[in-house]
C-alpha cells in the first residue's frame, strides 16, 4: 500500500488541536503512522507543526537553538576519569554528538546485563506532567531502572559518567537498562520534556543523554539520527552522548533519534539521561 504524503487542512487542525491537549508529539506521530503516513512525512511534518505552534504561543518570532560546546566536548579525544581512559571515535557539533569507545569493559557490561535480566518490565517513559513512568507509544523495548548507588557496578557507572560530562551524579536520573529482541524498537523521539511542562523542583530539563551498548548486535539495532544523518553500530562496551539544551533555556530539534528494530540476535543498553539541576 502506498504511504500517505500530503495533509489535509483538517488533518492539520487535529494535530494542533491534539498538541495543545498535552500530547506527546512523537504519540501524535506514531497515530499519523498507523492511519498510514510515510514515516519520514509523518515527523517532519510533525516537527515543522510543533515549531510554528509554539511560536505563535509565544506571539515571537523563531529562535534558532544556540548551540554551545558542553564541557566533555571540551576533553579533546581522550577522555581520562579516575578509572579508564575513554576514546573519542567520531564527533558532530550539530547536533552534538560523541561516538566513545571504551565506557565500559565487557565484564561490567556483562555484569550489568546480568543484574538486570531478572528484573526486566514492558518500557516505560516520565510522564512531564505527573513524573509518574508510563507506557511508551512506539517502544517495544523491555526495561529496567537502578536506583542511585544501588550496587558496586552502578555506583562505579554512575562515578565514571559523572567525571566524564562534568554533570554531578544527583543530576542524573537513574541508570536504565533495555532489551530488544527481533523486530523491537523506538520509534523518532526527543528525549527532553516539552519546554512547557518542566519542573525545576524536579531537576529541571533533561539536557543530555549517555547510551551505553552492552553488547555486539548481529544485525539492525542501530541508533539513527535523521535529521542529522547519523547511524552508529551497537558494539560492546562503547556509547554515543548527545547533547540538547543549552544555557538559554532551548532544545535542539535535531535531537531527534530512532533505534531501528533488531533483525539478528537481541540488544541490550544502558541509558543515562542528565538534567539541569539536581533531581533528588
Amino acid at each position: 500500500m502506498e504511504k500517505i504524503k500530503h495533509i489535509s487542512v483538517e488533518f492539520k487542525d487535529w494535530i494542533m488541536k491534539t498538541l495543545k491537549s498535552g500530547a506527546a508529539p512523537e504519540a501524535i506521530a506514531a497515530a499519523m503512522i498507523k492511519k498510514g503516513f510515510d514515516e519520514t512525512f509523518a515527523y517532519q511534518t510533525l516537527l515543522r507543526i510543533v515549531g510554528n505552534q509554539s511560536v505563535k504561543t509565544a506571539d515571537r518570532s523563531p529562535s534558532p537553538f544556540v548551540y554551545e560546546v558542553p564541557e566533555i566536548g571540551q576533553k579533546g579525544n581522550v577522555i581520562t576519569t579516575s578509572d579508564r581512559d575513554i576514546h573519542v571515535l567520531s564527533r558532530v557539533d550539530q547536533p552534538f554528538i560523541l561516538h566513545l569507545d571504551n565506557l565500559l569493559s565487557y565484564e561490567e557490561s556483562d555484569e550489568l546485563i546480568h543484574l538486570s535480566k531478572d528484573r526486566l518490565e514492558p518500557s516505560q517513559i516520565i510522564d512531564s506532567e505527573t513524573g509518574e513512568k508510563k507506557a511508551a507509544p512506539g517502544r517495544t523495548s523491555k526495561g529496567m531502572y537502578f536506583t542511585l548507588g544501588e550496587n558496586w557496578l552502578v555506583t562505579t557507572i554512575e562515578r565514571r559518567i559523572a567525571e566524564l560530562t562534568n554533570y554531578p551524579i544527583e543530576n542524573g536520573e537513574g541508570l536504565q537498562v533495555l532489551n530488544y529482541k527481533i523486530g523491537e524498537e523506538y520509534k523518532p523521539h526527543f528525549d527532553y520534556f516539552p519546554p512547557n511542562r518542566v519542573k525545576p523542583e524536579q531537576g529541571g530539563q533533561r539536557v543530555g543523554t549517555l547510551l551505553i551498548y552492552l553488547n555486539d548486535v548481529p544485525a539492525g539495532g542501530e541508533t539513527v539520527f535523521p535529521k542529522a544523518g547519523v547511524t552508529i553500530v551497537p558494539k560492546k562496551g562503547t556509547a554515543v552522548y548527545f547533547h540538547y539544551g543549552n544555557s538559554k533555556g532551548q532544545v535542539d530539534r535535531m535531537s531527534l533519534h530512532t533505534s531501528i528494530p533488531v533483525s539478528q540476535g537481541e540488544k541490550w543498553v544502558a541509558t543515562k539521561w542528565i538534567r539541569q539541576g539536581k533531581i533528588y
